[in-house]
């Protein structure tokens, strides 16, 4: 892939979101991966997915089996702002310290299981998510 690139989609393609080459990437700012990646339950994957850490804006859509998300594994995106996840219907937990510091977007949509649990300010996710200034859930903002 060209080093220049900033922007990328990757549809359905395990072994480009397990590419080591993304890594060096460091032009990238915007990635988009979109499923179904059915053998993909938790994300990032330890050691699998490298990201960029010039990445400002990350969207997952469609992980049909997503059910945890690292905030650990997104640490390093030190210059993330905007972090979407859309159509995950699995996804419930969040794992790890909290989401990275620079976040200042969290939109999350038809994850009724997460929504849930952001709305309520569930103990065990808020305070990975109450340090980011805007958190969109399905229609409305919560924060």
């Amino acid at each position: 892939m060209p080093p220049s690139l900033r922007s990328l989609d990757i549809q359905n393609c395990e072994k480009l979101l397990r590419n080591p080459s993304l890594t060096t990437m460091d032009m990238l700012t915007s990635l988009s991966i979109i499923g179904p990646y059915h053998g993909v339950k938790s994300f990032p994957e330890k050691g699998l997915v490298l990201l960029p850490p010039s990445l400002t804006s990350l969207w997952l859509w469609s992980l049909q089996s997503f059910v945890t998300l690292d905030c650990n594994g997104l640490l390093h995106l030190t210059s993330l702002q905007r972090l979407s996840i859309d159509n995950c219907p699995k996804l419930e937990n969040m794992v790890g310290e909290r989401l990275p510091a620079s976040l200042i977007k969290l939109e999350i949509w038809k994850c009724p299981l997460l929504e849930e649990r952001c709305q309520t300010k569930h103990p065990h996710i808020w305070p990975k998510i109450s340090h980011i200034q805007g958190i969109w859930v399905e229609d409305r903002w919560i924060s």
